[in-house]
């Protein structure tokens, strides 16, 4: 993350969790379009394994399925997530792409301590690691509301993701009203930072004053953790 996210984190003593919908990846909370037939074959064979349910027409079945189509498009509303990378070893790229090599911050976690750090939060709080798959080829599970969630396109493999999943509390209609909300991109969940912040590392080519600005920032918010330097550092 950035200074201004880090810093974030520190006052609020909360973490982010990003609408589903907010993301760039227009494939984020969306089902694999070669479960379409499987969707089409679940409508039409209903009748068979529900008593007094009638047989659908062929319009009947293609708009029940386009129902099940919008509801994942509704429920990218109302799902929010903070996602992790679960490698065991610095990325380059994601330095790159998520703050840059000289003023980046990346604070370190393991997964027993990112759970116990809710543990004062009354919210109901999924977590799952992301599959990866080619949403225009490949199946994926299908009539669960967290299967759209924790898949993710091929694309995005090298982010590695672990996701926390939070899902607000919406109205009949799938609806919600982002708009009383501090921030309508999404939402800051409570957590416990002395729980779940192992160390702090700071990106490789941080100058030696900005990790004691890091340092210091930590004390001041009575953050007892390491900082230390990116191991992608010149010696």
């Amino acid at each position: 993350m950035d200074l201004t996210k880090f810093v974030s984190l520190l006052q609020r003593k909360a973490l982010f969790f990003c609408r589903l919908d907010k993301l760039e990846d227009h494939f984020e909370g969306t089902t694999a379009k070669s479960n379409w037939k499987k969707r089409f074959d679940y409508h039409a064979t209903q009748h068979l394994r529900t008593p007094n349910f009638k047989k659908l027409t062929d319009q009947e079945i293609l708009k029940a399925v386009e129902a099940d189509f919008e509801g994942d498009r509704k429920m990218k509303a109302l799902k929010c997530i903070c996602c992790w990378n679960i490698d065991d070893f610095e990325s380059a790229a994601l330095w790159k792409i998520y703050s840059d090599f000289s003023q980046g911050i990346m604070i370190t976690s393991k997964i027993s301590a990112l759970i116990d750090s809710f543990n004062e939060n009354t919210d109901d709080i999924d977590l799952s690691e992301v599959q990866y798959i080619n949403h225009k080829l490949d199946d994926m599970p299908d009539f669960n509301m967290m299967y759209p969630v924790f898949h993710k396109n091929k694309a995005y493999t090298y982010e590695k993701e672990l996701r926390l999943i939070y899902t607000v509390d919406f109205e009949v209609g799938w609806l919600y009203d982002w708009s009383k909300e501090e921030v309508e991109q999404g939402k800051y969940l409570p957590v416990n930072l002395d729980k779940l912040i192992d160390e702090i590392i700071v990106s490789p080519y941080s100058p030696d004053w900005y990790i004691k600005l890091i340092d210091n920032l930590c004390k001041t918010y009575g953050l007892k953790v390491d900082v230390i330097k990116s191991e992608l550092a010149r010696e």
